[in-house]
């Protein structure tokens, strides 16, 4: 596509405190939608740490440090809960998990721009940038993906960056939108993003982790071992909030399935499960 003339997008707003969040959302009640999105770190944790929420209006940026100390998220998750505005997305399933982890209740009601892309014909998840740059010509800045959105203070390149991932987000939603409402498929989209609109898509089953190691055997025994100790695992990883592959990997948890060790000792000979663990409760 040909390349089309910038938007005038709003200034950034960075929020910190409880009032001021409360003041900058109040006025995204009014809007027809809002386009979201966050940064957040799980490379130490089982539950991914909220670092920032960015949400884009039609005359408002707004940028939530979602580290600032004292901060209530309450008028946040009112926002997500308010009916009347939609909720914008691209690749929403991450986000989704952490709102829903954060207050209980998944943001409603949602649009996902990847889903809607993928119903107007622009391929199975695709990506965010590459989403712009066919719809808009402009290319996005990829500088700070990989950034630590959990140091502060947070630099103006980073907010810079985080804004982008919401002021582009609305054109490219109000286009997928035009086109799919004009070709009578906005139904296609609904009908795609009903598996995000339920809680238990993000709430992972432990008893059905072991399907995910995908054991070659047959054997009923070793399979029954794997999928306690699977779950096992799961339990406590959510429980210390820590990485399942950090806890133990799952070349640990198939050789304990293989070999069933019948003692301390044994289990500890396990490559990759430490004294520690095996002595455990």
């Amino acid at each position: 596509m040909a390349r089309t003339a910038s938007p005038v997008f709003p200034q950034p707003r960075l929020v910190s405190s409880t009032q001021a969040l409360e003041e900058a959302l109040r006025p995204l009640h009014n809007e027809r939608y809002v386009t979201v999105d966050t940064e957040f770190m799980r490379e130490k944790t089982y539950w991914p740490e909220l670092c920032l929420v960015q949400l884009g209006g039609s005359n408002d940026l707004i940028l939530i440090d979602a580290q600032a100390e004292g901060l209530d998220m309450a008028p946040l998750a009112a926002l997500m809960a308010d009916p009347s505005v939609i909720k914008v997305f691209h690749a929403a399933r991450q986000d989704l998990e952490i709102f829903l982890h954060l207050f209980g209740a998944l943001p409603m009601p949602i649009f996902d721009t990847q889903v809607a892309a993928m119903v107007a014909g622009h391929g199975d998840q695709v990506g965010y940038d590459s989403l712009v740059g066919s719809l808009t010509g402009h290319s996005i800045d990829k500088s700070h993906r990989f950034t630590d959105w959990s140091a502060r203070p947070l630099s103006a390149a980073q907010l810079t960056y985080a804004a982008g991932d919401v002021t582009w987000l609305r054109v490219v939603y109000e286009r997928l939108h035009r086109k799919l409402e004009q070709e009578q498929r906005l139904s296609w989209v609904a009908a795609e993003m009903a598996e995000l609109e339920e809680p238990s898509t993000f709430q992972p089953d432990p008893e059905k982790q072991w399907e995910r190691l995908r054991a070659r055997t047959n054997n009923r025994r070793m399979l029954g071992v794997l999928r306690a100790v699977a779950a096992l695992r799961e339990r406590e990883a959510q429980r210390v909030n820590v990485p399942r592959q950090r806890l133990i990997k799952d070349e640990s948890l198939l050789e304990i399935a293989a070999t069933t060790p019948d003692s301390t000792e044994a289990l500890a000979r396990v490559r990759g499960v430490a004294r520690g663990l095996a002595e455990g409760r």
